[in-house]
Parts: structure tokens; sequence; C-alpha cells
């Protein structure tokens, strides 16, 4: 895998087991001034992340590990495959020259047959006459008239009376010798390279055998890198779903702590323990933490809490609603004023079962967990705010 892909992953990786610090109420309202609010990350995609995170991070290493193993036979393969061609040229290479060779020494035994030849007629010629002449030594006489080049070569060395002679018998003499010799070479360089061919050959067919298990090993780590790109497509997936349900509460952010600071109480005394206002573990907490692709400090306002649609949602305490209507990316959302500047918050309902103006009680039911707004899954959205500035809920969560 790439450098840049693997720094991707972790990164991500690092978002869905991270958590963020706990920010002070005293220094939630200057912070709320320098950066953008971010009221909620999407829930499901993050409750499954951090349920899969293991998974997937052991999918990820596993595949990473099996992409580099699968390289890793790939350039092996490639190494024998280039090692295989080099051995092939340089078998073709020595049959070339080989057969240059052999050609060189064909033409030559060419040559010399035909010098041989020319050089035969000569002596048969010369030896007929000199078998002729020299008839009358009884010694010769015994020759018959087809040994009579044999016979002349011996009248030659017999004696000096055909000195004159002798260059065409030593000729003849060398020239057999030559044509021996040549056709030796032509037979040792024949078999050198009929060995050479059947060496080429054998190193083709491994060659063809190399290439095979080199293309075998490519596909392998192509397919892990497939693998390993996928995984990393539906982190990043979920981290763009992520995104698209966080700017479409931002917005809202803002506006909706004005809306709070205008309708609430500061009168009475804010309770110091609320309840929860579901069964469920929290599937994303309150507080700062750094965008994994834009590199940007961003505030989860709230926090989400696992639930399914149709999950009763209690009132944390007791107070009097002052909002309950669709609002943005919240969806169907309720505010609870508890007095003391305090309100409680309770996002993406279903259906909501109070109304603007109405006294609840701590354990009423408000509404109904659900999926409205900007998500991708039910949960509840549960924010504490104090003068409108959202602090974090399990501070007072008992």
């Amino acid at each position: 895998m790439k450098p840049a892909r693997l720094t991707v992953l972790l990164v991500v990786l690092a978002l869905l087991w991270g958590s963020a610090p706990v920010v002070a109420q005293d220094a939630a309202a200057s912070e709320l001034q320098q950066i953008q609010l971010e009221l909620a990350e999407l829930n499901r995609a993050i409750k499954a992340a951090r349920t899969e995170a293991s998974a997937v991070g052991q999918q990820v290493a596993a595949a990473q590990a099996n992409l580099e193993g699968a390289l890793a036979i790939f350039n092996a393969a490639q190494a024998r495959v280039d090692e295989t061609i080099a051995r092939v040229q340089e078998t073709e290479q020595a049959v070339a020259d080989l057969t240059v060779q052999l050609a060189g020494l064909e033409s030559d035994l060419a040559r010399t047959e035909i010098d041989l030849s020319n050089t035969e007629s000569r002596l048969e010629d010369q030896a007929v006459a000199m078998y002729m002449e020299a008839s009358a030594m009884p010694a010769i006489g015994l020759f018959s008239q087809e040994d009579a080049v044999s016979a002349a070569t011996v009248i030659v060395y017999a004696g000096d009376i055909f000195a004159e002679n002798e260059d065409i018998f030593t000729s003849f003499e060398l020239l057999k010798r030559e044509e021996q010799r040549q056709r030796e070479g032509v037979a040792d360089r024949k078999v050198e390279a009929q060995v050479q061919l059947v060496k080429l050959e054998a190193e083709k067919a491994q060659l063809e055998v190399e290439r095979n298990e080199a293309n075998e090993a490519l596909a392998a780590a192509q397919d892990e890198a497939a693998v390993v790109q996928s995984l990393l497509n539906e982190i990043r997936r979920n981290i763009d779903a992520a995104e698209e349900h966080k700017d479409g509460l931002e917005a809202d952010a803002e506006r909706l702590e004005d809306e709070i600071a205008r309708l609430q109480s500061d009168e009475g005394e804010a309770p110091g323990i609320l309840g929860w206002p579901i069964n469920g573990s929290v599937s994303s907490p309150f507080g700062y933490r750094i965008h994994p692709i834009l590199g940007v400090r961003k505030l989860h306002t709230g926090i989400d809490i696992n639930g399914s649609t149709g999950t009763p949602i209690s009132a944390s305490a007791d107070g009097t609603v002052i909002l309950s209507q669709t609002y943005g990316g919240y969806g169907r959302a309720v505010v609870i004023d508890h007095g003391g500047g305090m309100s409680t918050l309770y996002a993406h309902q279903s259906s909501i079962a109070v109304s603007v103006g109405e006294v609840v009680t701590r354990g009423e039911v408000i509404g109904y967990v659900g999926c409205t707004g900007s998500c991708t899954g039910p949960h509840l959205h549960f924010e504490v705010r104090l003068s409108g500035v959202p602090v974090d809920p399990m501070q007072y969560l008992g």
C-alpha cells in the first residue's frame, strides 16, 4: 500500500477510536467565539465504526500484510524471469555465434574439397604417366592400373628421379589432412550447437513457467490492493456522510444558541444531577477533536446515545418546554428549560410528545428516538446548555 493511503487510514482509525478531551465549562463560551460549532457527527456511521473498528482495523492490517506478501512474491518471480531472460539471450547469442562459425567452417571445407579434387585429378594424371615410364621396373610392374596413384606415390618417395613432381604429392597429402581437420571441426560445432539449442529450449520453457508465476503473483497483489482500497473507500464514505451531517447542523447551532438564550429563564436553580434520557451507550462524546481530513478543531456540542427507533425519551429534570418543533439539521427537537440558565436538548426524534409551554417532570416521556434532520441512523443527540452555551452533559448525568 502507498504511504499516502496508510496515512489517511491511520488518521481515520484514530478518529474512530479516539476520544476528545473534556472542555471546561468556563472556557466553553470563549472558545465558542473562535471556532464553528459542530453539533453532531454521523451517529450510525460512528456507532458502526466503533463497533467494527477492531474488525476493520484487523482486516486492513491483514490486507496490507497480504498485499506486501503478494508484492514480495511477484518481485521475486519477476527477478527470476529477468534472470532467465538474460540466460536465454546469452544462449541465443551462443547459438548465433556457433551458426556463424559453422557456416565459415563449411565454406572453408567446401573450398578445401574443391582444391583436393583438383589436386587429386592432377595427381592421377601425373601418376599414370609416371607409372607408364617406370613400368620396366620389376617392383613397379606388380601394380595394377587401379593402383596407379598409390604406385606413383611410392615411386616418388623411393627415389630422386621424380623429385620434380613431389610438390603435387605434398599438396595432396596436406589437403587431405586439412579436409579431415575441417570435417572434424564442422562435426564438433554441430554437436555444440545442438547442445546449445537443447539448452535454449529448456530455458525458454522455464521462462514460460516463471512468467506465468509472475503473472499470477501480480494478479494476487492487485486483488489485495483492491481489498485495501475498498476498505479505505468505505471508511472515507463514512467520513463523507459524517461531514454531510455536520454541515447540516453547523448553521443551526449558532441560531439555536441565540434562540435558547432568548427563551430560557435564569430564575431558579439549575439541577445538579440530570437523569439519562434513554438507556444506551454513548457512541460519540462531547468535546473537541481534530477533523481527520481538514485538520481543523471541531466541537461536538453534545453526546450521541445509541437507541432504536421508537424508544421513549424521558425529560432529564423538571422544567418547561421552550422549543418543540422541527429545527433544521436537528430534525424534530425538544428543548426544556430547567431554570438557573440550564436547558437540555433532545434531537432527531421520530415524534414529539410535548408542546411549548408544557411543564414536565423528570422521567416524563417527551418524545421518541428517530432519525430526522441531518441523520443517517436512529439515535438521540442530547445537549446540556448553560445560557445557551453547550457544555459536557456527562458531568451532570447521574
